[in-house]
């Protein structure tokens, strides 16, 4: 066991990831989607999550979104954080995480994906890392190498970025400008 409570399994499956990839729906928000009578939708984002995923941005590890449904909310929420690998309304996620790892040049042991629905199964089966929120469908859960304390749309996606940044040992590098340098 490492200090932080990860497993030898755990840690040599994280110690590789160059990319994480978040679906949206479940994940990256809490699953509801609201409609306004004009037809348009609002999503719920998590700052928290937001600034997780910067951190990982900033410590050369890219980000991905990944969504089986498509909405501009999305496209803003990707634009604002500078995520420029988006796909939505994939309804067959393996297609985009084979294009999305073509795109990239990486393998696929070196992405990481966070899911929490049937259409997220063929990717998590392949992914080297893959994270399940708890409130994950129950077929989903056997499918993740992690589960997240925190639920989807509710500080998960950070938990899962700080673990990442944690485990390749560059969070005290990448959150340096905020405590300073630590003692040894």
């Amino acid at each position: 066991m490492t200090t932080l409570g990860i497993d030898d399994a755990l840690r040599s499956r994280i110690l590789p990831v160059r990319l994480m990839i978040f679906d949206v729906d479940g994940v990256l928000t809490d699953g509801r989607v609201i409609y306004l009578d004009d037809g348009s939708e609002i999503k719920e984002f998590d700052a928290q999550d937001g600034h997780g995923i910067k951190l990982l941005q900033r410590a050369g590890i890219q980000v991905a979104f990944l969504s089986g449904r498509a909405c501009a909310a999305v496209e803003k929420r990707a634009a604002g954080l500078g995520v420029a690998i988006l796909h939505q309304n994939s309804k067959f996620k393996a297609e985009a995480f084979d294009q999305i790892l073509a795109q990239t040049g990486l393998e696929e042991h070196e992405a990481g994906y966070m899911g929490d629905d049937l259409i997220d199964i063929p990717v998590m089966r392949r992914a080297g890392f893959s994270v399940a929120v708890p409130n994950a469908v129950s077929h989903v859960r056997p499918y993740a190498h992690y589960i997240t304390k925190a639920s989807g749309g509710r500080g998960a996606a950070r938990e899962v970025c700080e673990m990442i940044l944690q485990v390749k040992g560059l969070w005290e590098e990448i959150t340096e400008r905020y405590f300073g340098k630590l003692a040894k």
